[in-house]
């Protein structure tokens, strides 16, 4: 039986930041990253994961003002080399959302990620020392609609041992660290590209990681 065909999808439309009116003091949030963290996928940055955890964290009536800092197949060192150095643009934030490690985890070895993404925590530490961060796990690979079966189960193991040592070197940078491969995505989650998650998917995912951003 013929593979669904799966399309492209662009950059997302409008800018990649935006506020959420509300009380002060205002939340300034940042999503740091890779292609999710970009909100590919989604048709605006407005429906990518930073929109979506910005209403989160204004459900309680603060203001929040938000940037998407992502890009496209970047791995944890590309992320400390080019996107770190920008995110106190416009303001220090308060909170960092970090989605890093699908690129990583198809191209590097365990020991190597262990080091790009210490490297890269100890960093956002440095440069928003006041700001609290959140580390996202990989979500279910094997739930990717794009990935040929027999791709998904390798990558899984692979994904798991590369959550453990997330987990330790946030430990080690005073980040938190959330683990999401439990969530239950489903196809209509994603994107048409089968790769990325859609506005219903980036939703889901911005609903479990929004509480650790303020415990």
């Amino acid at each position: 039986m013929p593979r669904s065909v799966r399309l492209p999808v662009g950059a997302p439309a409008g800018p990649p930041d935006g506020v959420v009116p509300g009380a002060a003091p205002v939340l300034r949030l940042v999503v740091l990253g890779e292609s999710t963290a970009a909100g590919t996928g989604a048709p605006t940055y407005e429906t990518g994961m930073a929109g979506h955890l910005a209403r989160q964290l204004a459900a309680d009536g603060r203001q929040v003002a938000w940037r998407s800092l992502g890009r496209n197949g970047a791995r944890a060192r590309v992320v400390t080399r080019d996107l770190v150095p920008r995110m106190n643009d416009g303001g220090a934030p308060s909170h960092v959302v970090v989605l890093i490690g699908i690129n990583d985890l198809q191209r590097s070895w365990r020991g190597a990620w262990a080091r790009d993404v210490a490297d890269l925590l100890r960093v956002v530490q440095r440069t928003s020392p006041d700001a609290r961060v959140v580390v996202s796990g990989l979500p279910d690979v094997t739930a990717i609609p794009a990935l040929p079966p027999p791709l998904g189960p390798v990558l899984a193991r692979r994904a798991r041992r590369f959550g453990w040592a997330t987990e330790r070197a946030a430990a080690a940078s005073g980040a938190v660290y959330v683990p999401v491969d439990h969530l239950a995505l489903n196809p209509a989650d994603f994107s048409a590209d089968g790769l990325h998650p859609g506005p219903d998917g980036y939703a889901r995912w911005a609903r479990h990681l929004a509480p650790y951003l303020t415990r």
